[in-house]
């Protein structure tokens, strides 16, 4: 990874960004539309690229510098206890002659992640159960680059779009362990729009996802250093692979939708989507000079929204239903080995995490001449069934959230605007059945016993986010935020702390 290129093409970005901009006699119409709670709730909407003709009415950029404090005292020991550092983001939406619209943003992060613990790779949500571990662990320093963008385009009856993605991470850490940690993630996608009646539009959209990463530990001191497992989860490890020191993953995915809408999805939208993948992990020995493959998770992930707004005078009311399944299952390999060779001998599906999720969300937004006030109250409820044979261990457990957000622009004159975002939101877990396995060490027990007690707790998440915008003649707006938010799990605080300054065009 060229540190110094994925610089160069993100201020590439922000300098394009720059001739996006568009002058306002009022600096607050355009921050309502440029930050609407409304259209960012129909964030599932805009996934298919043929609906950003109509995105936003107005042409609309952001550049942002960003610090984000993150400090946890309970936590999955896998994910850490939070990512310190700084970020830019650019963003940009511009509409263009002809119906045709084009955007894209870009972002770079470096980050210190702190305290991880039994997990010596990135994306642990892509790759669980099947990761590289020690008991050791610590910080690594993680560094990210992302870049996106796509165009559509729309006729009197036909709207189409094509997107593209590209994410990549290098980690690393400067002691024993070693670690250096590389991911890239490519995603294209396309949709195309039909009008059959009036104002009512059909559309499909598929996508196409390749996703790698490579992953290697090392020992300064090679006289006395700890285990290197290959985890199959809940503490068991495949003895076969275990101190194998280098590994890979590799991830080929589609996905394909469908919709019904009304009005460009301000009246109503239902969409579906399917998705499936495939990662498969290769290891090579430690005395080795080729990779075999050990593991393949498949994910199947479908979901369902549906949508409908009114609007009554200055009021705009809103219900969005959501339903999602995850289901992912994982078929290891086994291999026998003597001082020959190492053979290829069974497949078998022994690992299975299913997750189902349903929320309901409704929307209330006053919009006025000097300020809009958005209600959005939640409910969700989420079943998850984690489990393995070979041996039998799992974890079972369902729970409820509800919450509120709040948003609040406000106009001070005609060249400052104040934004304030309060949230509130509590889960409560219905019930967890513990059927975990003992016959691990120690070690490993305690620590899926822990995991198992945080996935099963109650939590209290509380948070705001203050914003505060301003045009100055013949510049760019700009603007500072600050985001608190605490999040409280058996009796204790974590904080997450953010602080924000860009400008927006």
């Amino acid at each position: 990874m060229n540190k110094a290129k994925s610089l160069l093409v993100l201020f590439l970005c922000i300098g394009s960004a720059s001739a996006f901009g568009q002058d306002s006699l009022r600096l607050f119409p355009r921050i309502s539309n440029q930050y609407n709670e409304k259209r960012i709730q129909m964030k599932n909407y805009y996934y298919n690229p043929a609906n950003m003709s109509d995105h936003s009415d107005l042409s609309m950029s952001e550049f942002s510098i960003n610090y984000q404090s993150d400090q946890q005292k309970t936590y999955l020991r896998q994910m850490g206890s939070g990512d310190n550092g700084i970020s830019l983001k650019t963003n940009s939406y511009k509409k263009l002659k002809s119906n045709s619209v084009v955007w894209g943003d870009a972002s770079y992060s470096n980050v210190t992640r702190k305290n991880l613990r039994y997990n010596e790779n990135l994306d642990l949500e892509r790759i669980a159960p099947y990761v590289t571990l020690d008991s050791v662990g610590g910080n690594i320093n993680l560094e990210n680059y992302h870049f996106s963008g796509g165009y559509a385009k729309k006729t009197n009856r036909f709207s189409f779009g094509l997107s593209g993605s590209y994410d990549a991470q290098m980690a690393y850490r400067s002691r024993d362990p070693r670690l250096r940690d590389t991911t890239s993630d490519l995603l294209l996608s396309a949709g195309i729009n039909y009008k059959i009646y009036r104002d009512y539009q059909v559309g499909v959209f598929g996508e196409f996802n390749k996703y790698t990463q490579n992953s290697a530990v090392s020992f300064v001191n090679e006289v006395s250093y700890p285990i290197v497992y290959q985890s199959i989860g809940f503490g068991y490890t495949n003895y076969l692979f275990n101190n194998s020191f280098k590994t890979q993953y590799e991830e080929f995915g589609y996905k394909i939708g469908g919709q019904i809408s009304s009005k460009n999805g301000k009246d109503f939208y239902i969409i579906g989507t399917l998705s499936s993948s495939n990662n498969i992990k290769s290891i090579e020995p430690r005395n080795g000079n080729r990779y075999y493959d050990t593991s393949d998770l498949e994910s199947k992930i479908s979901q369902i929204e549906a949508a409908k707004f009114i609007t009554l005078k200055n009021n705009r009311i809103g219900l969005i239903i959501n339903y999602n399944s995850n289901i992912r299952t994982g078929e290891e390999y086994g291999y026998t080995s003597n001082s020959d060779n190492t053979e290829l001998i069974f497949k078998r599906k022994a690992y299975k995490k299913e997750q189902y999720t349903t929320s309901i969300k409704g929307l209330y937004q006053l919009n006025q001449e000097q300020y809009t006030f958005t209600a959005i109250p939640f409910v969700s409820y989420q079943e998850v069934t984690d489990r393995r044979i070979y041996p039998f261990s799992g974890q079972k457990y369902d729970s409820y959230t509800f919450g509120l957000d709040l948003d609040f622009k406000l106009e001070v004159n005609k060249d400052q605007v104040l934004t304030f975002r309060p949230n509130y939101a509590f889960r409560n877990v219905n019930k967890a059945i513990n059927a975990l396995d003992t016959n691990v060490s120690s070690g490993k027990l305690e620590w899926v016993y822990d995991d198992f007690t945080i996935l099963t707790s109650d939590i209290t998440t509380v948070g705001a986010l203050l914003r505060y915008d301003l045009k100055i003649q013949k510049l760019p707006s700009f603007f500072v935020s600050g985001q608190w938010t605490t999040n409280r799990i058996k009796e204790k605080n974590n904080n997450f702390a953010a602080l924000s300054l860009g400008i927006t065009f």
